[in-house]
């Protein structure tokens, strides 16, 4: 079973390069996530508190932690790196978020297609498909958001340190931007 995954592993990372060439990407197992509830309360202090569909305190109350420990067990980290100045700041946020929720968008279909239908990603920071925001009453393209890992109360920092990745903050010359597809 461990080499069917090394390949759609492979598979995923070769389609990441050919149709995403910015982004990067390290293959793990999903023990690497690290869960905490202060990273949740985080959420609170958003800009996008109660306002994204996508975001607390609207995403659907689940246990998080043990559906992605136990009902998967293969995770490709997907993310860029890019360069910030105080005047482009928002549109690099946008634009980081944007790449990394379609890149794992076109994975996803490359797993279903492969048979593998329960597949799920996370993205990194807040939903940014709707350029004027979210729709009061429902999600606008709820076949296409996705969740922020961290609204799940993953610790991206500690997990990510697992498998090499150092986030810093604050963010300084570069922005990163991290999403997951599990299956």
């Amino acid at each position: 079973m461990q080499k069917e995954n090394d390949k759609i592993a492979t598979q995923l990372k070769n389609e990441l390069k050919k149709n995403f060439p910015e982004l990067e990407s390290v293959y793990s197992n999903t023990d690497i996530f690290v869960f905490e509830e202060k990273v949740k309360l985080l959420c609170f202090h958003c800009a996008h508190y109660n306002e994204k569909w996508t975001c607390p305190p609207r995403i659907p109350n689940l246990n998080y932690e043990k559906i992605i420990k136990e009902d998967y067990r293969n995770a490709l980290i997907v993310f860029v790196k890019m360069k910030i100045e105080d005047e482009n700041f928002e549109e690099v946020r946008r634009m980081t978020t944007n790449v990394i929720h379609k890149s794992l968008l076109h994975l996803e279909k490359i797993l279903y297609d492969s048979d593998i239908p329960t597949k799920i990603s996370f993205i990194g920071g807040s939903c940014k498909l709707c350029k004027n925001g979210c729709a009061l009453n429902k999600c606008r393209n709820p076949y296409q958001a996705r969740i922020p890992l961290e609204a799940t109360g993953c610790n991206l920092i500690e997990s990510f340190k697992k498998v090499g990745i150092k986030i810093e903050f604050p963010v300084k010359n570069y922005l990163y931007r991290y999403g997951v597809i599990l299956w």
